[in-house]
């Protein structure tokens, strides 16, 4: 067995957060690309599966999705890929999910490494939307094929609107980023050395990476995380952009790593902020409720630190708006998302959004407050 065998005894906070983010991300993703579909068919690729399910009976990322999909069976036709390469975790998986008698012409379980499995999963998607699930325990697959996974189906000719939409969401591991980097400051010379930097180099798309890791300015990992998904998101082309949400198991600890969402439309961005916003809630509250539980009872006082601040993640909204409005006399809110939330990305959501328009209307800074849905909506200077 692997060395992240201890992993699947119970999930952590980091996976709280990771879970909630799954569950809230993946049916509006299905619902939004799969509308427009043949058949209302799409396809999610969990490529690291583990076993499904933690030893004290969680579940994990496989066991959410189909869930997921069964949950939204009567709206649209969910196909889910499992690899893993330990042989004992794919047994363990596929006995749960007969357990749960889930429709064996809904998955399929693949045994061995993602590389073995990554192409046939492409090809088998065809022009479905398809959803890409890559969180390894370490480094995960080479740049080239994190590229090649985001445009291989892209066909020539064809304008971004008409190609086969895919959505890559990726653990980027601090920690083997952290440990791997050590190797390029150490005098040490041993037989692994050069192989463990190669690795990275092809994890992150050559050399670059290296002069951060030596020099370690501040801020450096973060970097080296920006500087990974530029360069990504540059070699996809045709507009393709990221999000990220860091993430830990505590609110004191640095994070273990960052999920990054590679995405061509700004449904993904909206609906990764949304979803974020809601993984936050949850992993807070979690933690809260394990303190408690530590304390004997001891109710933890929140609401100081501006990460769990509502009200002022409201004004910083709406002072980013006001900057926006002076600007220009008129935007819509998706195309200006990041700037809107700013500080608040990845904790604040639409209903954080309305507040904040609210208090600008009060203040006389628009004349009006959209109804509805609010990620298209036009906001104008009263």
């Amino acid at each position: 067995m692997s060395a992240n065998k201890n992993f699947f005894e119970s999930p952590q906070a980091a996976a709280i957060y990771k879970h909630k983010l799954i569950k809230s991300y993946i049916p509006a993703w299905a619902g939004k690309v799969g509308s427009t579909s043949t058949g209302k068919r799409v396809v999610v690729y969990d490529a690291y599966s583990g076993p499904g399910r933690y030893e004290d009976n969680e579940p994990g990322s496989p066991e959410l999705l189909v869930d997921t999909a069964a949950a939204m069976a009567a709206l649209r036709s969910v196909r889910t890929v499992f690899s893993e390469k330990e042989n004992a975790y794919c047994e363990r998986l596929s006995a749960m999910l007969a357990e749960k008698e889930i429709n064996p012409a809904t998955y399929d379980v693949r045994v061995g490494p993602v590389e073995d499995h990554m192409d046939a999963v492409l090809a088998e998607a065809g022009d479905l939307p398809l959803f890409v699930f890559l969180d390894p325990f370490g480094l995960t697959i080479p740049f080239d094929r994190v590229v090649q996974v985001m445009k291989g189906r892209d066909k020539s000719g064809y304008s971004r609107v008409l190609q086969p939409k895919t959505e890559l969401l990726m653990n980027f591991s601090y920690e083997a980023v952290r440990r791997i980097s050590g190797v390029v400051r150490s005098d040490k010379d041993y037989r692994a050395r050069e192989g463990q930097i190669e690795s990275l180099n092809r994890a992150l798309g050559d050399t670059w990476w290296q002069a951060l890791a030596r020099d370690e300015p501040e801020g450096w990992v973060q970097q080296v995380l920006e500087g990974y998904a530029d360069r990504v998101a540059a070699a996809v082309g045709g507009g393709c952009g990221y999000i990220t949400a860091a993430v830990a198991d505590s609110l004191e600890a640095k994070p273990v790593y960052e999920l990054i969402l590679f995405t061509l439309h700004l449904d993904g961005f909206w609906e990764m902020a949304r979803s974020m916003s809601m993984a936050r809630k949850e992993w807070r509250q979690w933690l809260a409720d394990r303190r408690e539980q530590e304390t004997g009872g001891q109710v933890e006082f929140r609401g100081l630190d501006f990460d769990d601040d509502e009200l002022a993640w409201v004004e910083e909204i709406a002072a980013n708006i006001e900057s926006v409005l002076k600007a220009t006399a008129r935007f819509r809110i998706e195309s200006e998302l990041g700037t809107i939330l700013g500080r608040t990305l990845g904790l604040a959501r639409e209903t954080h959004i309305r507040r904040a328009l609210k208090a600008l209307q009060k203040k006389g800074v628009i004349a009006d407050v959209p109804k509805g849905d609010l990620q298209r909506a036009y906001i104008a200077r009263a």
